[in-house]
């Protein structure tokens, strides 16, 4: 009776996790045996000191993001193809995950990235309230840049593109390269890294 009883225990943990690990749109994050959906940020990886202004001018700092567990994307205002769809991915993990948690846009490309231009990238991505776009010059920017080991956009040169999650105390995580990046995989990240950060 006690063998049966442990069974029935196993295979309803089973279940548990299945069920934990979907979307509200009933597709099933591929969750590697850390538990994760993304790949593991290398120990020690954080935010470095940082200043840079958002898309109406508000100053964030590295200081303004500790706290809360936080969302980082690569993107430019002016792209067409790989950064809507990365921010499109996170509109709709929030939604799945049915809470916002704080949103980074980072600018890649400083010299074209302006206050209206990255208004005008949120409004058209339906992102406007819900992620900042972090703008700064190159020298500004380049902390961050270097941090999460990203390139910027440059001439006949397509930018990195990164979606990383950071903990409370302002940690790396979890990333998602963009060709990996999927709505179940970043809503399953997201609840684990509230319930464990």
């Amino acid at each position: 009776m006690a063998l049966i009883t442990a069974a029935f225990c196993v295979a309803g943990a089973l279940v548990g996790v299945l069920l934990a690990s979907r979307s509200s749109d009933g597709a099933a994050a591929k969750v590697s045996p850390d538990g994760w959906a993304g790949a593991v940020r290398p120990p020690g990886s954080g935010l470095p000191p940082f200043r840079l202004t958002d898309q109406d001018g508000r100053t964030v700092t590295e200081e303004s993001v500790r706290g809360r567990p936080a969302i980082f994307a690569f993107i430019y205002s002016h792209c067409q193809d790989t950064c809507p769809s990365e921010v499109q991915t996170i509109r709709g993990a929030l939604d799945a995950y049915g809470h916002d948690l704080p949103v980074y846009g980072v600018s890649v490309d400083p010299a074209n990235d302006t206050p209206r231009s990255a208004q005008a990238f949120l409004l058209e991505q339906k992102m406007k309230g819900r992620m900042q776009f972090l703008l700064g010059s190159r020298a500004q920017l380049q902390g961050l840049w270097s941090a999460f080991g990203i390139a910027p956009q440059a001439r006949g040169k397509e930018h990195s593109a990164y979606v990383v999650l950071v903990d409370r105390q302002s940690r790396q995580r979890v990333g998602f390269p963009f060709d990996q990046l999927t709505q179940a995989g970043l809503s399953h990240d997201l609840a684990r890294l509230v319930r464990v950060a």
